[in-house]
């Protein structure tokens, strides 16, 4: 029996007590850990947050989070996912920066640290941008290899919708890769799981790239009805970004189909929103540049559309883009093609030929070569060029690209009519004729139609020629009118019935004229000399019509302008100078419009009565001398109408604004805003001619100034300088109100902003600099300096 030990129970109750107070502390010490890490996992899902939030606005911010926290992760040695989604942040980083090596090496290193730890979701993001990353740089090979394993790791992930936009840039790959049914096959099949799924936001990548495919094939109203659906989505979520880029591919379609007025509309358009929106993203910038530059170049402004390329140039050099940099050089070169500079010309269409090889994109390379053929055609190096324009034909006779074909079938019929082989040339004529017409190819249509009719002249087949002839004229027309019909609507309006009058007359006479040679042919000499002169008759009958009738016209648009200027005076004090401009701008493009009308349509009609004239000279002296002298007469009076319509043509073509240039149009304008009370100081000093829209510019420029200093400023003092040299200056003052220049940044309307804007907008269209210093109650003081060389 034991007994009981006061000592013993002393020390029992000591170890009982250390061993609650070491369980304590234990679950103290967990209790502590447990906090820490929750606070620890906190912080990195905050900064993870931020990381990703600043991406793609603000790299900086981006780059400093993401590089923050992946030290984090491998100093504390934690195991976290956000340890793999940093470095393909960084990839994506760079990428945007235009650092394709340090980008490659992030996401490689993204994919080792995921396939570790089997991070099945980051494996299928990591290859899909990688795989962008390669097709950017032109490594479609590599990029084909990610995009399946991402489309092969997103499926592992059920993760359908982000394979579905894997599938849509796979479906994009093969577009540059030239297999275009897989492209097709891509698009619809992430079209339709996005559909299915309910996602419209993430369908939109998928509706714009489908249509940018369908443009791409001349399938202009299906890849409309793709872009409208994007835009419309654009819309419904705020997405400026997105709305910018189907605008400009918008544009796209109508540059291709010729519209340039309805494309540079586009351009500008997408470039505002572009920068409203204030990302910092400098190769869609580039786009938006080029694409301006390629419709100065259609419109005939070569110095502008250079700068515009040039100044895409540099981003696209800075982020190693061959594709973009090869388009750029085929552009310049272009460009120096039509300045008949062929040494220059040939120079940037193989620096182009050189990047678009380091893409082995063949179709690329053919455009070119075409162009190339074109050079050494018109230097008459006939197998040189002949050589170029095989190389272009193989390549799209195996893309069954139709649309480029029709291009390469014209230039080869244009070499071998060079050659004087006719039949080779009508047959690629009529091919390329046939390709234009399957793919609203007008431009090349209307070029065709007339090249057709010009070998059948030289085979003496006059009927078809003058077929043809008529069918390149009407094309012409409608190709004119498809370029100019948004900018001169009002104009057509007031003169369509009175055009469509003479166009009656005028096509009747020609129809009657066909008739009258056709059965001519077939008649006896003597006959036919009656009949010729008969014709003859008709064709100064229509001359003297055309001539009085344009005469008339003229008469009634001096008229006009007389009456528009007698009512500056009303329309300044009514606030309505712009008015006036618009006028002045749509008779100058009137007036230069007709002239070309004259010249194509009936210049056309009596160069071949001239031909026929020509033709039986030898016949009407030897078989019917007594008429001979009466035939020389009415040659004679056919070279008179000859030089009376060129003399016409010129000098409609020479009228700028008013047809008495700048200083006398500022001049004028000037006078009448004195006559209503206001003390006008000038000192215009002009040397030398400038172009027309630099003219057009501004003059509207100085008409919103002076509309801005008598509406807003209430000035009764306007101090005005323009001189050229290197530079053209202008400057205004004015002695007004003034106004707070703050106000013009917050203000979204012409009238809150006091018209700057549209000022600022002309001068940046000449790229020049816009300075305004104004203040409330001191006046407004505007300088402009545009560069003239």
């Amino acid at each position: 029996m034991r007994r009981y030990n006061p000592q013993i129970k002393y020390v029992l109750g000591v170890r009982k007590a250390i061993r609650w107070i070491v369980a304590g502390l234990v679950f103290f010490v967990a209790l502590m850990q447990s906090g820490y890490a929750q606070e620890k996992q906190g912080e990195i899902e905050y900064l993870a947050t931020k990381a990703e939030d600043f991406y793609p606005a603000n790299m900086d911010s981006s780059i400093y989070y993401a590089e923050f926290l992946y030290s984090l992760i491998k100093s504390e040695g934690l195991n976290s996912p956000f340890e793999e989604q940093m470095l393909d942040l960084q990839g994506r980083i760079y990428r945007r920066l235009g650092e394709p090596k340090k980008s490659e090496d992030f996401f490689k290193q993204s994919i080792v640290l995921s396939q570790q730890k089997n991070n099945v979701k980051q494996l299928g993001d990591s290859y899909n941008r990688i795989g962008l990353l390669y097709r950017g740089t032109g490594r479609y090979d590599e990029a084909l290899e990610s995009y399946q394993k991402s489309i092969a790791f997103k499926e592992e992930d059920e993760n359908i919708l982000s394979a579905a936009g894997t599938l849509n840039n796979l479906g994009s790959l093969y577009r540059i890769m030239g297999e275009k049914e897989k492209a097709y096959e891509s698009y619809l099949k992430s079209i339709e799981i996005k559909e299915e799924l309910g996602d419209e936001l993430s369908v939109g990548g998928a509706y714009l790239n489908l249509g940018n495919w369908l443009s791409e094939e001349a399938e202009y109203e299906n890849a409309m009805i793709y872009y409208q659906k994007f835009s419309d989505l654009m819309k419904s979520v705020k997405d400026t970004v997105g709305l910018s880029m189907v605008i400009s591919n918008i544009g796209n379609i109508h540059f291709s189909q010729g519209a340039y007025a309805s494309a540079l509309e586009n351009y500008l358009e997408s470039l505002s929103l572009f920068q409203q929106a204030e990302i910092n993203d400098d190769r869609l910038m580039a786009s938006k540049l080029e694409d301006i530059g390629l419709v100065y170049d259609k419109q005939g402004y070569s110095r502008q559309a250079i700068s515009y390329f040039n100044r895409a140039l540099l981003v696209y050099e800075k982020y190693e883009d061959p594709e973009r940099k090869g388009s750029i050089f085929q552009n310049i070169g272009t460009i120096y093609e039509n300045l008949n500079l062929p040494d220059s010309a040939l120079y940037f269409y193989n620096l182009a030929i050189s990047e678009y090889d380091a893409l082995n994109n063949k179709e690329l390379g053919a455009f070119v070569y075409n162009n190339i053929g074109v050079i050494y055609n018109v230097q008459k190096e006939y197998d040189t060029a002949l050589q170029y324009f095989e190389k272009a034909l193989d390549t799209y006779e195996k893309s069954s690209n139709e649309r480029e074909l029709a291009e390469v079938y014209l230039n080869l019929g244009s070499n071998y009519y060079f050659r004087s082989d006719f039949d080779q040339a009508l047959s690629f004529f009529q091919k390329s004729l046939e390709n234009a017409l399957r793919t609203d190819n007008l431009s090349v249509e209307t070029k065709a139609l007339s090249a057709i009719s010009d070998v059948y002249k030289i085979k003496n087949d006059f009927p078809k020629a003058y077929e043809y002839l008529a069918r390149h004229n009407t094309m012409k027309d409608s190709l004119l009118n498809s370029e100019k019909t948004k900018v001169i609507e009002e104009l057509i309006t007031k003169y369509e019935t009175e055009k469509k009058d003479a166009e009656i007359k005028v096509l009747s006479a020609e129809q009657a004229q066909n008739e009258a040679l056709i059965q001519q042919r077939n008649a006896e000499n003597k006959l036919l000399v009656i009949g010729l002169i008969a014709l003859f008759g008709a064709i100064i009958g229509i001359v003297s019509w055309f001539i009085y009738h344009t005469r008339k016209k003229r008469i009634i648009a001096s008229q006009k302008e007389d009456i528009y200027q007698k009512e500056i005076d009303a329309i300044l004090d009514n606030q309505q100078l712009k008015t006036i401009g618009a006028m002045l701008e749509g008779q100058d493009k009137e007036r230069k419009r007709l002239a070309s009308e004259l010249h194509d349509r009936l210049g056309s009609i009596l160069s071949l009565v001239k031909l026929y004239f020509s033709s039986l000279n030898e016949d009407i002296k030897d078989k019917q001398p007594e008429l001979y002298n009466h035939f020389e007469e009415g040659n004679k009076f056919l070279d008179d109408a000859f030089l009376e319509v060129r003399a016409i043509i010129k000098e409609m073509h020479e009228g700028k604004i008013s047809g008495d240039g700048l200083k006398n149009d500022v001049n004028e304008l000037l006078s009448k805003v004195s006559k209503i009370g206001v003390d006008v100081q000038s000192n215009i000093n002009l040397s030398m001619d400038l172009e027309t829209h630099v003219e057009i510019n501004v003059f509207r420029i100085i008409q919103e100034a002076l509309s801005n200093a008598l509406k807003y400023s209430k000035a009764n003092v306007i101090e005005l300088l323009l001189s050229d040299g290197e530079t053209l200056t202008l400057k205004i003052k004015d002695n007004g109100i003034g106004f707070d220049p703050k106000q013009i940044e917050i203000s979204d309307t012409d009238k809150e902003s006091y018209g700057v804007g549209n000022m600022e907008n002309r001068v940046k269209l000449l790229d020049g600099k816009f300075q305004l210093q104004t203040a409330k109650g001191k006046g407004v003081d505007i300088e402009i300096q545009i560069p003239l060389n």
